[in-house]
């Protein structure tokens, strides 16, 4: 019984903290409730309260381009090179007969001009001289024995046909072997006799033409022997310039592959600029397999009309520009090198202000200007408007607008 009565009071305590618990689940129900509208309210004060967004129409942006008229025009190619200048006539002086030099022309030095005919070296001729009076004798001798044997000859056949023996006289008889040798031995020493003039004239060396002496081998008083070389000379009245052309322009030369045509030769000297009128004269050999060229031969000539002037010719050596008029293409349309789109197109701003991309047929590129062939399919006619200045991103059929502000040069005006 006693236990019983301690354990009743608990029951009470129980009962409040349970009491504690609930109204701790209410307050905080209730707190949430509180704060879900007050940010209700804050949102829908906020939404009642955002400023007015200002509705706006969207810009359209318009690209403006630089646009020249197509022109169609005569075109004739030039073709232009560059070469260096060389003597057309080069000759290696040397000595065909042996002796001592008792005569050298004071003409004969480096970058002296040495006219035609002049004697520039003088070997002894004294053992030539006797050589050919030997020769000579030689010949006497040989006709003497001739009119010997012609004599015994007639003799001969005067005593046979006093034996009468009624036969004919053998060759051996009338000496005719004899006379035979006879003449052999005259024409032997008229050869020789030929041959020592020839040795006597070879001891004079003369200039073979107008010449400009290039290197000396020879002094005073030297020996020579046969073969000796006694100086290089070479032509000053004509020059040769070799050009180096590309297939590609040789393909814009005429059917005769401009051989006979008038060339431009050019070059500053100075500060002045100095031009020569040369004639293409002939390629040299096939096609270069390196550079894919063929060389072709211009000569020079001097022009007895400027003999006052300074460098009628181009100096030996020197690099000279080149140009040379290829053969007449007929119409075609040219335009400038930055018209031309991806090598192979053109961008036209056609009717409406659109953009057209075109394919065109290039036959040739210079250094300013593209020239293309016209054809029906590449819907080009002149007076289209060619577009010349950049374009982001081109759209074929895009809007476009010609530029105010700028000048653009005609096509037709480009070199």
């Amino acid at each position: 019984m006693e236990n019983n009565t301690s354990e009743e009071p608990k029951e009470p305590e129980k009962e409040s903290e349970m009491e504690d618990k609930t109204d701790n689940t209410v307050l905080m129900v209730l707190l949430a409730i509180g704060l879900l509208a007050l940010g209700a309210y804050g949102m829908k004060w906020l939404m009642d309260t955002k400023p007015e967004a200002k509705k706006a129409i969207p810009e359209t942006w318009t690209p403006s381009v630089q646009v020249i008229p197509l022109t169609e025009k005569n075109y004739t190619p030039v073709i232009r090179a560059e070469g260096e200048v060389e003597a057309a006539t080069k000759t290696m002086l040397i000595s065909e007969v042996a002796g001592s030099v008792v005569h050298i022309s004071p003409l004969l030095e480096k970058g002296n001009t040495i006219p035609e005919g002049e004697i520039i070296l003088k070997v002894d001729d004294a053992d030539y001289k006797t050589q050919l009076t030997s020769a000579k004798s030689t010949l006497a001798d040989a006709e003497l024995m001739l009119a010997q044997e012609e004599a015994r000859a007639v003799q001969a056949e005067r005593d046979w046909k006093k034996l009468g023996r009624g036969t004919v006289a053998t060759d051996l008889v009338l000496r005719k072997p004899q006379i035979k040798s006879a003449l052999a031995r005259i024409e032997a020493a008229q050869a020789a006799i030929e041959k020592a003039e020839r040795d006597m004239a070879k001891t004079v060396i003369r200039a073979p033409y107008t010449c400009l002496v290039d290197r000396k081998f020879i002094d005073e008083g030297a020996y020579v022997s046969m073969m000796s070389q006694i100086a290089e000379v070479s032509s000053v009245d004509e020059y040769e310039v070799r050009l180096p052309l590309n297939l590609n322009e040789v393909g814009f030369l005429d059917k005769a592959s401009g051989i006979g045509s008038e060339v431009l030769l050019e070059s500053m000297i100075g500060g002045k600029l100095y031009q020569w009128k040369g004639q293409a004269v002939r390629f040299e050999g096939g096609v270069d397999s390196s550079t894919f060229s063929r060389i072709m031969v211009v000569s020079v000539k001097r022009d007895s009309a400027k003999e006052d002037e300074n460098f009628q010719l181009p100096p030996v050596g020197m690099f000279v520009k080149a140009k040379l008029q290829g053969q007449a293409m007929g119409k075609v349309f040219s335009i400038p090198r930055e018209a031309l789109r991806e090598g192979t197109s053109v961008w036209l701003l056609a009717e409406n202000d659109l953009l057209e991309i075109v394919d065109v047929t290039v036959i040739r590129s210079e250094r300013d200007q593209v020239i293309i062939e016209p054809k029906e399919k590449d819907n080009l006619v002149a007076g289209d408007r060619i577009i010349v200045s950049p374009i982001a991103i081109p759209v074929n059929g895009m809007k476009l607008e010609v530029e105010k502000s700028s000048e653009v040069q005609d096509s037709e005006n480009l070199k």
